[in-house]
């Protein structure tokens, strides 16, 4: 969605929501006001006491609740995604696909991730010892536009689960998804108060991070904005979860299937028009089957068209800012020697296909999260070498690895600096809903989905009690020296 941001003459600022590609109006919104985000906040604090204390079946249950009638209204939902992302209804369902699996996966996760845990406490055998796993209260959950659902609805049942309530605030250009996710969660559950859904530009979610209201923060985005997130819940000492930008590497060994690292290569790298922090940005293949891969790859590039048509695969660039960039990246490879080719002819945001060589790191596109339908391929010699290369790189999401080798794929994983690995697939780590994501790095702090991701939106609590009462304990006060010689002779018998 294209937002046109007006303000009217009492001071409302207003969304105009346009379709990105045929500029066709779909909906004015009113921002919430500063105040407005203050009261909403405060009633989200008020239904707190109660909801983050409930058990943690009751909270499986509502979120299985609105999974099913998200899966109910699935059409709508596409709808809604393709309208404000200009994305393809196959693209659009395979986001849905991702945000129900790992909705489901965290559900399953739930009752054992966030259950009381026994735990040993050592030599002192005569005390029991358990962690509790509670809320933080209010989380907010900040998410951008290349996934309108999945990056709100994910996090926000993760945080749900965890027994917070959600404060979300979705990007400016995709609120249509988000307030369409909110009426259904509220339909579904009857439980309008548990998630509440903040429109509005920077300042709504600048408030939302520093209030003392919200008690976790979970942001999506940018590098640069996820810096400064950091900084404001850094002062206040407030947890936060940071996903932020990616410049994710392929790596191609000698001895890999070359057609299924081609294949992989172009989904990876084009599918949602390149606009997936986990997607291929650079490749990297060994130099004995460089030329044949790229054979390959062209093979593969030219089946893809890019458009609004149905037999189209790629859809449109959302953001003509985003549009921009990607242009920057080619013109400023081309000027240092790169050779770039595009696989048809582009139409307005419709971008086809790009793929470059002769390409190396004084190039934004190697180094830059460039976020559109390019490839940039480079020729190594060795797996060295391309290790050197994917690591030379401020970032650290996630990495893919080529070979019929599992081990020594799994070697070269461990070598990558990078929050994830994939071996002779890509993007798929994402919706494994067992797995947590986050990256190392530029890439961002702590963890969402798995268990860590419930146990990112969960405050640690240990409990020690007595399963013999005592009258006193032996490192008390007033035991005399008889009781400390003993001591002393314990400690150095029992830990030597």
């Amino acid at each position: 969605m294209t937002a046109i941001i007006e303000t009217t003459p009492a001071g409302v600022t207003l969304l105009k929501c346009h379709n990105p590609v045929t500029k066709e109006p779909l909906r004015v919104l009113e921002c919430h006001s500063l105040d407005e985000v203050d009261r909403l906040l405060e009633k989200l604090r008020r239904a707190a006491a109660k909801y983050n204390f409930s058990p943690i079946s009751e909270r499986v249950r509502l979120v299985r609740r609105f999974r099913r009638a998200l899966a109910r209204n699935l059409d709508r939902i596409i709808d809604s995604i393709c309208a404000e992302t200009g994305k393809q209804r196959a693209e659009a369902l395979m986001e849905v696909f991702g945000a129900f699996e790992i909705m489901r996966g965290s559900e399953r996760l739930a009752p054992s991730t966030l259950r009381r845990e026994y735990r040993s406490s050592g030599t002192i055998a005569h005390k029991t010892v358990y962690v509790d796993y509670r809320p933080h209260g209010v989380a907010t959950v900040i998410s951008p536009w290349n996934y309108p659902l999945l990056l709100v609805a994910a996090p926000a049942v993760e945080a749900l689960l965890a027994g917070n309530m959600v404060a979300a605030k979705p990007s400016e250009h995709t609120c249509l998804t988000a307030l369409l996710i909110k009426e259904i969660f509220d339909q579904a559950t009857g439980r309008p108060g548990l998630l509440e859904m903040f429109i509005g530009l920077s300042e709504v979610g600048q408030r939302l991070v520093s209030s003392p209201l919200t008690d976790v923060v979970c942001f999506t985005g940018s590098t640069k904005i996820g810096r400064e997130v950091a900084r404001t819940c850094a002062n206040l000492l407030k947890p936060v979860i940071l996903e932020l930008g990616g410049k994710d590497p392929m790596i191609v060994l000698e001895d890999a299937n070359l057609k299924r690292a081609a294949k992989s290569a172009v989904w990876g790298g084009f599918y949602n028009a390149g606009q997936t922090c986990v997607s291929v940005e650079r490749v990297y293949v060994l130099a004995p089957v460089y030329d044949q891969f790229l054979r390959l790859l062209r093979e593969e590039a030219c089946k893809l068209t890019a458009g609004g048509e149905a037999d189209d695969a790629i859809g449109a660039v959302t953001l003509e800012s985003q549009y921009d960039k990607i242009m920057d990246h080619m013109k400023d490879a081309e000027s240092k020697g790169a050779q770039v080719e595009i696989f048809g002819t582009p139409d307005g945001r419709h971008l086809p296909p790009v793929l470059m060589t002769e390409v190396d790191h004084s190039m934004a596109v190697m180094t830059d999260e460039t976020f559109g339908p390019e490839l940039a391929v480079m020729k190594v010699e060795s797996e060295d070498e391309a290790i050197e290369k994917a690591n030379d790189n401020a970032y650290g999401l996630s990495a893919y690895i080529f070979t019929r080798n599992e081990r020594r794929g799994r070697r070269v994983a461990r070598r990558l600096m990078c929050g994830a690995v994939a071996l002779n697939d890509v993007i798929v780590q994402y919706v494994v809903g067992s797995l947590p994501i986050g990256g190392f790095r530029a890439s961002g702090i702590g963890k969402f989905h798995g268990r860590e991701g419930l146990l990112s939106f969960s405050l640690q609590q240990s409990v020690v009690g007595s399963r013999i009462k005592l009258p006193m304990e032996l490192w008390w006060y007033d035991l005399g020296p008889k009781t400390h010689r003993l001591m002393r002779a314990f400690v150095k018998w029992w830990y030597s």
